[in-house]
């Protein structure tokens, strides 16, 4: 469980808020999701789904005032995209590396191990994210942001995605301290917050980043699904380490 501690512990500074919200007193309700930083020998990128940077987009045009901040750190998402791909919801963009302390941030180092390992079934998972639920201004310009995070097993595994599977009886929470919601839980705003895949390597266990959540429950299960929950992870192959996306089904073919 020492060892659980530490990843989470880890994974709470991966994860970053993304968030957005009217830059003027009282400017209407916080919007956001989840994102991370991916280091590279030449930039540094910003990952999250491709809807999290529609909706922002959105907001941005009905409103101008409009401001996008990961932590406390101001960014513009529209002006520095690498990279979006509505089919695999995936959408990059740059980071200026000067400004991780002000995002709070720790990048997934990715120059020596690229591409991620393969994601077998039955891997163990980290996972973290930002609930929208959850989302206070404390103060002008200052925000609390609280994360979900949980231990699981990669229970599908396609070429394209991850699959696991939240149960409370079996599922260990990220920390100790904070107790694990019930089925059907609404993660809205988790959209965006890496996985890391454990793997043993010349006989010491490492973690390594290898998708992030595109899916989760809203929070309305019904039916068959009402006895579990469902968290879908795309993964993180797709990306090069220039940041675009390697769509293998965009429909481009080579000459």
């Amino acid at each position: 469980m020492k060892a659980a501690a530490t990843v989470s512990a880890y994974m709470l500074r991966v994860a970053r808020p993304l968030f957005w919200h009217i830059g003027v007193p009282n400017g209407g309700p916080l919007r956001g999701a989840s994102t991370f930083i991916m280091q590279f020998e030449a930039r540094h990128i910003a990952v999250t789904a491709d809807h999290v940077i529609a909706q922002y987009i959105d907001a941005l045009a009905a409103d101008d005032r409009t401001i996008c901040q990961i932590g406390e750190c101001q960014v513009w998402p529209e002006k520095t995209l690498i990279a979006r791909s509505a089919r695999l919801d995936i959408a990059t963009f740059e980071i200026d590396p000067a400004k991780l302390p002000e995002m709070g941030a720790v990048p997934f180092d990715c120059r020596k191990n690229w591409p991620p390992p393969e994601v077998n079934e039955g891997d163990t998972l980290t996972l973290a994210g930002y609930l929208d639920a959850l989302r206070n201004e404390i103060r002008r310009g200052h925000y609390e942001h609280e994360a979900w995070g949980a231990h699981g097993i990669a229970d599908a595994v396609s070429s394209r995605e991850i699959v696991t599977v939240y149960d409370p009886e079996t599922t260990f929470a990220a920390d100790d301290g904070v107790s694990k919601p019930p089925l059907g839980f609404n993660m809205s705003g988790c959209s965006g917050g890496p996985v890391v895949v454990y793997k043993l390597v010349n006989g010491l266990m490492r973690w390594f980043p290898a998708g992030f959540i595109y899916r989760g429950p809203d929070g309305e299960a019904k039916g068959e699904f009402a006895t579990f929950d469902r968290v879908h992870i795309r993964r993180l192959h797709f990306i090069q380490s220039d940041g675009t996306v390697a769509d293998p089904d965009s429909g481009w073919l080579p000459a």
